[in-house]
């Protein structure tokens, strides 16, 4: 974290708030006395303490007792307070004000986003609601924004996957996909292989919503939020603008998907993201949002699958040897010695043992065969098993590699794959 955020003082002592540290009854006189911080202040401090934590997203959950917060840190949910269930809906009206939601309507999900400047420092915050048992969930997403785009040499990819993702991104024309589960990187991963091919020669257009990055280099679109303009309206606009390389934020329908595919057959290099549980699944997901077989088969170049895994904390890391049920549950053979490590914990990473994230992938190159196969509309194992003979390497080994190299644990794999 950096010092100017580590520098800004916080204005509200949320755990006098805290049910678990004083009781209901003392918080609640503390609220009647009229001397206590406004929803909005107390938002901003939440706020402040997550982004202090480098928490990536932030959960307000109504129960029966209380309000829990909870914020997302390296992929893993802690503990921020718990207030009183009296205050969340004061607090919710101050959330949905920010994001321009509207705050009577308890009864339906709703989506919105906010801008918030710390220091010298802009973030960008997602919101979304949901009705509950007990209320009204919400999930913040919390992403900051910067000036600066990602190298694909800083994304974690082996030399193997480098070279595979390298030769994909290099072709002139067709599909090229980014999948995982959400929050695993992919658009870091779009915007940095994007980086990686502009030129002065290119002429590169963007479609996203929001831009996450500003891209000197590339033309961005943002669709408007009401539908009055939509991904599908600026792809089509895009293909009369003679582009080389265009960029999608994400395809997440029928419509999208098609002309994602169509703009690749005219001859562009298309980068978009897709939600998919491996590389080979993106090609089924495709043809489920009904893009046409034939065009999945004739525009789709390559699929990169990631997943986010946390590292080993450089500060606190040593060797250490395994138990043995550590390693029966582990699905993986070792050269003997093999050398193990893990964080014993410290004060720089809070004593989890765990610094920072890198991405393991999969990257599925499409070649004539597999083309074939998917033409023929032949089973995802089918196809799987033809890249294994290709040289495919699933997530899973990308992974064991990482844990041969004493980047990540046993642990981590075993939380991230059960």
């Amino acid at each position: 974290m950096n010092e100017d955020l580590k520098n800004i003082p916080s204005k509200v002592n949320l755990e006098i708030f805290d049910i678990n540290n004083f009781s209901k009854d003392k918080i609640r006189d503390l609220f009647r006395s009229g001397k206590v911080p406004t929803a909005e202040v107390m938002i901003d401090e939440i706020l402040l303490r997550s982004i202090k934590a480098e928490a990536t997203d932030l959960h307000f959950e109504p129960t029966d007792n209380e309000l829990r917060i909870r914020y997302g840190s390296e992929g893993v949910l802690k503990r921020l307070v718990s207030l009183p269930k009296d205050i969340a809906d004061n607090l919710s009206s101050v959330i949905k004000t920010k994001a321009g939601l509207n705050a009577f309507e308890k009864k339906k999900p709703q989506e919105g986003r906010f801008s918030l400047t710390l220091g010298n420092h802009q973030f960008d915050i997602r919101v979304s609601t949901i009705p509950v048992m007990a209320g009204e969930r919400f999930a913040l997403r919390i992403l900051a924004k910067s000036n600066r785009v990602a190298n694909l040499e800083e994304l974690g990819f082996s030399a193997e996957n480098f070279e595979r993702i390298r030769k994909i991104i290099n072709k002139p024309i067709g599909l090229f996909l980014v999948t995982g589960p959400s929050n695993s990187g992919k658009s870091t991963t779009i915007y940095a292989s994007v980086n990686d091919i502009q030129s002065p020669e290119k002429n590169i257009i963007t479609v996203e919503n929001p831009v996450e990055y500003k891209l000197d280099y590339a033309s961005q679109v943002q669709p408007s939020t009401d539908k009055s303009f939509t991904y599908v309206d600026a792809l089509r606009a895009i293909l009369r603008q003679n582009p080389n390389v265009i960029m999608l934020g994400e395809i997440r329908d029928a419509e999208t998907g098609i002309v994602a595919a169509e703009a690749a057959l005219y001859g562009n290099l298309v980068l978009s993201t897709i939600l998919s549980n491996d590389a080979v699944g993106a090609i089924l997901r495709l043809l489920s949002l009904g893009v046409p077989t034939y065009w999945v088969a004739s525009s789709l170049i390559g699929v990169v699958h990631q997943q986010l895994v946390r590292k080993i904390c450089p500060d606190c890391k040593e060797e250490y040897k395994p138990t043995d049920q550590e390693l029966a549950r582990f699905n993986a053979s070792f050269p003997e010695p093999a050398k193990f490590y893990h964080g014993k914990g410290c004060d720089q990473c809070k004593g989890t043992g765990y610094h920072g994230r890198t991405a393991i992938h999969e990257i599925l190159c499409i070649n004539d065969q597999i083309r074939d196969l998917i033409y023929l509309n032949s089973s995802m194992l089918t196809i799987k098993e033809t890249a294994r003979s290709l040289g495919f390497e699933n997530i899973y080994e990308d992974a064991v590699k990482k844990l041969r190299n004493g980047i990540t644990t046993i642990q981590e794999i075993q939380r991230a794959f059960g």
